[in-house]
């Protein structure tokens, strides 16, 4: 018989289970092959559009340095929440279940709340990573508050995003103001992120009142009735899991896809739910980057014995004799990382 809550039972659930979309992470940040090591180097590429000098035909060849990126070994902060589930959890009837005759058997319901506990867990770690996918768009670094049994500590991953990426408008600028041109803008900034990185942008993610103001804007939308040339189009449509497709901007200079994302999470520090994207901030970035979901080793002794420490998430359940509770914990060592910061834009187009 195949023992639920064995190990390798939970990985092989896991690889099956089809997990929520987290937008920002897998647009942004495709994950990477976890790695045997506690640490993880992370290669900030910041190239510079040198040309080959001239030289005459019978000299020796112009040595060129080797610039281009440099590298920072991170160790990524450890997450490994944990569930527990005593006798008297199974005693009781579970959300949706028939009260008499029809219902689960009491392994039934063992066997049902594994699969929701772990699905829980799960979706804790999947909202950890998309809060430092947009934590990295938003202010090209990453600050992690460690949980320690005396004090906590806060270690902050700087993706070294130039100043002049992170923009704040204000005046005439700003969206909502009748004298603003948002596609120029725009515009500019996509000629800045090819200038810095050479990578063409595609994406913009706006901020639900950044959105609003920006379909509301009569320079937007003199610029969409443009009919004899293919400026793009405003079509909104609702995608899964909270995206909303805007339309598309065609443009000299500018060809992007624009995007909404209604996604909250709760702050730690105010117990207030949080949007994902600012209300008043846009993103322009591209998918098409090195940016990457780096997992770090599981420092885990069943996981190291059983060659399983190389993973994204590793799950484990256990029960102490007294008092007796089943334990379940999943582990992963996650860090979103920006290897291409001067590719992405942040900006404040509301104030």
């Amino acid at each position: 018989m195949i023992d639920i809550f064995d190990t390798r039972t939970m990985l092989e659930a896991i690889e099956q289970m089809k997990r929520p979309t987290n937008f920002l992470r897998d647009t942004f940040f495709p994950a990477a092959t976890p790695v045997e090591t506690e640490t993880v180097d992370v290669d900030i590429v910041k190239g510079k559009r040198r040309m080959a000098p001239f030289c005459s035909p019978l000299s020796e060849g112009k040595l060129v340095e080797n610039i281009g990126y440099s590298t920072s070994t991170i160790k990524p902060g450890y997450i490994k929440p944990f569930k527990i589930t005593t006798a008297a959890d199974l005693l009781k009837r579970s959300p949706g279940q028939t009260l008499y005759g029809g219902g689960q058997t009491i392994e039934q319901r063992a066997q049902a709340k594994l699969g929701a506990d772990l699905a829980d867990l799960m979706d804790m770690i999947d909202r950890r990573e998309e809060w430092m996918a947009a934590t990295a768009l938003d202010l090209g670094a990453i600050t992690m508050t460690i949980k320690g049994d005396t004090a906590d500590k806060s270690v902050t991953v700087d993706f070294l995003m130039a100043s002049d990426h992170k923009i704040t408008l204000a005046g005439t600028d700003l969206w909502n103001d009748p004298e603003s041109d948002p596609i120029a803008l725009l515009r500019a900034w996509a000629t800045k992120i090819r200038q810095d990185s050479g990578i063409n942008p595609t994406r913009v993610i706006m901020g639900t009142d950044a959105a609003s103001a920006f379909i509301s804007n009569v320079s937007v939308q003199k610029f969409m009735d443009m009919r004899k040339v293919d400026m793009g189009q405003i079509a909104p449509q609702m995608l899964p899991a909270g995206v909303s497709y805007l339309g598309t901007i065609n443009a000299p200079g500018l060809s992007v896809d624009v995007y909404t994302y209604e996604e909250w999470y709760l702050n730690e520090d105010t117990g207030v739910e949080t949007a994902m994207v600012p209300a008043k901030k846009i993103w322009m970035g591209s998918p098409a980057t090195a940016n990457r979901t780096l997992y770090a080793v599981i420092q885990d002794m069943e996981a190291i014995e059983e060659g399983s420490a190389a993973v994204k998430r590793f799950p484990k359940s256990w029960v102490p004799k007294n008092p007796s509770a089943r334990h379940l914990m999943v582990q992963s060592a996650p860090l979103v990382a920006m290897l291409q910061p001067d590719a992405f834009i942040s900006a404040t187009v509301l104030l």
